[in-house]
């Protein structure tokens, strides 16, 4: 879109100052609507919002205040400049706090009135050109699974757009549940290893020998039970992207092997002598802060140093103002197609109580919380009683018995397993546990299904 685009109306009962206006903006190959009075402005305006609207201020029937008001009601962004030749200070802070850019009074100075209206297009093509990178980035981003237009969102995207074509280092950093690896995969698809593998591997819960035979590989007859030879992750990637999520939970000595293959370009496979060249990018992800980890002797400074060409913060999704709503309506389509069900959106009191609870595992609690919502409604909407028990707005009831833990772990998981037709891996994903954790407690708990 140019500036000569934008579309601009003018509103004044004095017809010669009317077409002055217009004939002077079309030297600048503005295209501009006159109008005499307001009601045929306003018929129009209301099919076809005008980016730009320069009125006069005393007008037959409705005047230049009223005009200001249900512009603004209708669409916030068009800006206004008033015009008058009754000017006086409380008219024109009156104007102002009612929306409008500017005010200027009659007779209108050419200089003064160009430089004015240069001004609020340059502020009406930036905005639309925002808006235009906005709308991308959301069609980029939701094909990785990033849904968000808040401001703190919106610089991520920007963020992901500008490292991704870096063959560098980033380290992505957030809370459980913002989307780290969602990050690392808009970084490949966006980067020139995006025809390239992205492998990943969860730092925590390992032992340092579990680590390096996944990182590494092995050769064959390297310990006992290593009947062939194993490629690891490192190897496997090459020409691509390694992400390495928690990686404060590397053990120390893996640090010092991650970068000697950072320096270096080599790896060596458990029990090796020759060495393997590999060319591979590393995303590095962590909820805790890397910087303060080394200050606590946790994390190696010189692989801080080397992982710490780019940081790339995720907000909580508490913090993420508008987002919330935006991200339940987009979890509810997905997993209504999943569970092959028609069900057309949320309740009132459903998304007050959704906006208004903390979400302290961010955007996968939200997921699994809608995921259970449309697991077990049996409504086209979901509606407040689908709410898991920490989103009620009332207190729960003590009318019915109490049951033990147990008892209603146990009611819940038959509740689920029955919504989704017996289906596990569905089953889990709705309770936010792994297919192996839902088979232990399906075992323990007796559980004929």
């Amino acid at each position: 879109m140019n500036k000569q685009s934008i579309r601009i109306a003018v509103i004044d009962d004095e017809k010669i100052s009317a077409i002055h206006i217009q004939e002077h903006l079309a030297d600048y190959g503005y295209p501009v609507d006159v109008f005499f009075q307001a009601e045929p402005f306003l018929e129009s305006y209301m099919c076809s919002p005008y980016e730009l609207v320069i009125t006069d201020m005393k007008l037959p029937g409705i005047d230049g205040m009223g005009i200001i008001e249900q512009v603004k009601a209708r669409h916030r962004e068009t800006e206004i400049v008033v015009i008058t030749g009754y000017a006086t200070i409380d008219s024109a802070i009156e104007a102002i706090r009612a929306g409008a850019f500017h005010y200027l009074t009659k007779p209108i100075r050419l200089e003064e009135f160009s430089s004015l209206i240069s001004q609020v297009i340059d502020k009406i093509f930036l905005r639309i050109e925002a808006d235009n990178l906005r709308a991308l980035m959301m069609r980029e981003a939701g094909r990785d699974g990033m849904i968000g237009t808040s401001k703190q969102m919106v610089e991520v995207f920007k963020i992901i757009e500008k490292v991704a074509p870096l063959d560098c280092p980033v380290i992505i950093h957030g809370q459980s549940g913002t989307g780290k690896e969602l990050v690392a995969r808009a970084i490949h698809r966006l980067s020139p290893r995006c025809d390239d593998p992205i492998v990943s591997l969860n730092c925590g819960g390992f032992s340092p020998e579990l680590i390096a035979n996944e990182l590494f590989g092995h050769e064959k007859a390297a310990f006992t039970g290593a009947f062939k030879a194993k490629k690891g992750l490192l190897e496997s990637a090459d020409k691509g992207i390694v992400l390495l999520d928690e990686i404060t939970e590397m053990p120390w000595d893996m640090q010092v092997k991650l970068l000697r293959v950072i320096q270096e370009g080599q790896i060596y496979r458990i029990g090796a002598t020759r060495p393997i060249n590999i060319d591979i990018r590393i995303l590095a992800a962590s909820n805790r802060n890397l910087e303060e980890e080394v200050k606590k002797g946790k994390f190696r400074e010189d692989l801080f140093f080397r992982l710490n060409v780019m940081t790339l913060s995720l907000p909580r999704l508490k913090d993420r103002q508008g987002d919330l709503l935006l991200l339940a309506d987009h979890f509810l389509q997905k997993f209504s197609q999943a569970y092959n069900k028609k069900i057309s959106g949320f309740s009132a009191k459903a998304r007050d109580a959704l906006a208004k609870y903390d979400y302290p595992g961010n955007v996968r609690e939200l997921e699994n919380i809608i995921a259970r919502c449309v697991a077990l409604t049996e409504s086209d909407r979901i509606g407040e009683s689908d709410l898991p028990p920490c989103l009620a707005c009332d207190p729960p009831s003590l009318t019915n018995p109490l049951k033990s833990l147990k008892e209603l772990e146990k009611d819940h998981i038959v509740k689920v397993l029955l919504a989704v037709d017996g289906q596990r891996e569905q089953a889990a994903r709705v309770l936010g546990v792994t297919r192996s954790t839902l088979w232990r407690k399906i075992k323990k708990l007796g559980l004929k299904i």
